[in-house]
């Protein structure tokens, strides 16, 4: 191969790393904000279930979920 074709090589696979990591740079801000977004209705929710425990087993189990991404979302 000669050194033009090295060279466009090089430059393809460059670009080609930069355009992978701004893709899942931009992926993981959109995440955290949605994750941000919700976490007022999360901790709503999970407050209420707090104040008030459920007495059906879905209910439990749904009080169970809302906590645990509570704590997953980081949130308050």
């Amino acid at each position: 191969m000669t050194f033009r074709a090295w060279q466009t090589l090089l430059v393809a696979l460059v670009f080609a790393v930069g355009a992978a990591g701004a893709s899942m740079w931009y992926a993981s801000a959109v995440a955290a904000e949605s994750q941000r977004k919700w976490c007022g209705v999360v901790s709503t929710l999970d407050d209420a279930y707090e104040v008030t425990p459920p007495q059906t087993p879905a209910g439990r189990k749904i009080a169970e979920d809302i906590a645990r991404l509570r704590a997953d979302f980081g949130c308050p």
